[in-house]
């Protein structure tokens, strides 16, 4: 997982190249039927973007129930607040797979919650996640009930799903374009993309739509909508950066529209391309704070 790239977030770490990029089943418009292959240059290059090989950030979330007035969000409930540390790197004989590990510090009683997750380029292996909880002092495979249904849960208990942020194939998906529209001022492409035969029975997404900025190929929205196409997430990128030659949003907006709740995201600390030991994606680092903390001194500063 690398920064809000999504594809990483780091999470955006990856979690942000991670996070953005949704599935559709809705028939292709006489439009996109004409651009096929523009449609599809552009969500390459929206997929193979350079996001760094490493990445090291540390990052905010905030989660609440939302209610909206004058056209704006915001929070009605109590938020919850969390900070967690994120690495991820490129691995593999080609460097385009990639391993991330996220750690949450604060608050206190989840400090050392730690998500595992790796993703691989070849077609068909599947993102591999795993979940440590130091209370039960267990690592936990995250898995689907079967091989052909989407995982179900959140990371951290956000808004973002463990599906969102696994690693898009390029060959997972079929893009039609269908326009262009400014979003926050910068021009952006419009996409529309649904899922392979072999892809669609593990997401839980139907549709999605997605604003990709014509100078970076980020992300700066998307809609993703369920089987029956309704509308059951927005995505927004906001505050791009380019930190060491790589273009990153700093921060990331999740509106779930069904449990009307959202979750904010704010990179407070970025570092793209910094030396990463591989000990750090190693089970024993997810485990052993001790262990995490002998590794991290060099990457954090």
């Amino acid at each position: 997982m690398k920064t809000f790239t999504h594809r990483r977030i780091s999470m955006q770490a990856r979690h942000a190249r991670m996070l953005f990029f949704f599935l559709s089943v809705a028939p292709l418009s006489a439009q996109s039927l004409k651009e096929p292959e523009k449609a599809k240059e552009i969500a390459r290059k929206m997929i193979k973007r350079d996001d760094g090989k490493t990445s090291y950030n540390r990052t905010k979330v905030i989660s609440c129930a939302f209610e909206e007035q004058g056209g704006k969000r915001k929070c009605s409930g109590q938020a919850r607040t969390k900070s967690f540390e994120s690495i991820s790197k490129d691995v593999g004989p080609a460097l385009e797979d990639t391993i991330g590990l996220s750690v949450i510090d604060d608050p206190a009683d989840e400090k050392g919650s730690a998500f595992l997750q790796k993703d691989y380029e070849v077609p068909g292996k599947d993102t591999e996640q795993w979940m440590y909880l130091p209370a039960l002092k267990k690592l936990k495979r995250i898995v689907a009930e079967s091989a052909n249904s989407p995982k179900t849960g959140t990371l951290f208990g956000s808004e973002i799903a463990y599906e969102d942020i696994e690693k898009v194939r390029l060959s997972d998906y079929v893009y039609s374009f269908i326009g262009e529209e400014v979003i926050d001022g910068r021009p952006c492409y419009i996409l529309e993309s649904y899922p392979t035969a072999s892809r669609a029975p593990k997401s839980s997404y139907g549709r999605g739509v997605l604003w990709v900025d014509k100078a970076t190929y980020l992300v700066l929205k998307s809609d993703s909508y369920d089987r029956q196409n309704r509308l059951v997430k927005t995505f927004y990128s906001k505050d791009i950066e380019q930190i060491g030659g790589v273009y990153v949003a700093k921060q990331l907006i999740v509106v779930n529209h069904k449990s009307r709740r959202m979750s904010m995201m704010k990179l407070e600390k970025v570092k793209i391309n910094v030396a990463i030991p591989d000990a750090l994606f190693d089970t024993r680092a997810v485990q052993d704070s001790a262990f995490r903390e002998s590794q991290m001194g060099g990457v954090r500063n």
